[in-house]
């Protein structure tokens, strides 16, 4: 999974950040951020960052004061979540204590910071990472076998389409489709999403021809033998 990580540059803030940095990368995920920006406007590096991203996380830390009370954020953390939503990605925010977000969130996308006892509102961030991991699944390599079908499938081109489905208790979803890339060992599929109970469906299409395997599981078989040197 990769997450990307909008916050602020300022040296109040690295503290907290460097906290929710290590937390993030503490789940295994690759953590991607975004460049200093001199003003309000997203680049368009930091948007190709997020679209290959899977999810964003925005600190939401304090910057001017209000004549109410209440403090104003950084435009371009807004701006990094707005661009993260409109491509349809996850997105929390971690909200400081006194930040005016309005109603731009809905209770399940920001958690409230306490930037004097972070502990609670971390917590609360690894639950959420927790639970978009176990949502986007992992990926899965599989090797296209027999090896004709593998080399047609990895030589490219000639009207070849690679797909693959996902099954679980029964229900199945849509074909979806696959990059073949051929390798030294043989040509392989890259299945993402995929959770623990799945069974993993791939098919072939060439032309009018079309070669399809059994939903199988992501899990090797041991076979086990009598004889052998006792423990």
């Amino acid at each position: 999974m990769k997450v990307f990580l909008g916050f602020s540059f300022r040296d109040e803030d690295r503290e907290i950040v460097g906290l929710v940095d290590q937390l993030i990368a503490s789940h295994l995920v690759e953590l991607k951020t975004g460049e200093r920006l001199g003003g309000d406007q997203l680049t368009p590096a930091v948007q190709r960052r997020i679209e290959d991203s899977d999810a964003l996380v925005g600190v939401l830390t304090r910057r001017d004061k209000r004549q109410d009370g209440k403090w104003t954020t950084h435009q371009w953390v807004l701006d990094e979540i707005g661009w993260a939503r409109a491509k349809n990605r996850k997105v929390i925010a971690l909200v400081e204590q006194g930040v005016d977000i309005g109603g731009m969130f809905l209770s399940h996308e920001h958690i409230s910071l306490d930037k004097g006892n972070p502990i609670q509102g971390l917590m609360a961030l690894s639950d959420t990472i927790g639970l978009w991991r176990r949502e986007l699944g992992r990926t899965v390599k599989v090797q296209i076998l027999p090896v004709a079908i593998a080399q047609r499938v990895g030589d490219g081109g000639n009207g070849v389409r690679c797909r693959h489905r996902l099954w679980l208790r029964g229900a199945s979803s849509s074909w979806l489709d696959l990059t073949p890339v051929p390798e030294a060992g043989g040509t392989f599929v890259f299945v993402n999403g995929v959770q623990d109970e799945h069974l993993i469906q791939l098919q072939v299409q060439q032309d009018s021809k079309m070669w399809q395997s059994v939903a199988t599981s992501q899990w090797i078989q041991v076979t086990m033998k009598s004889g052998g040197v006792g423990l």
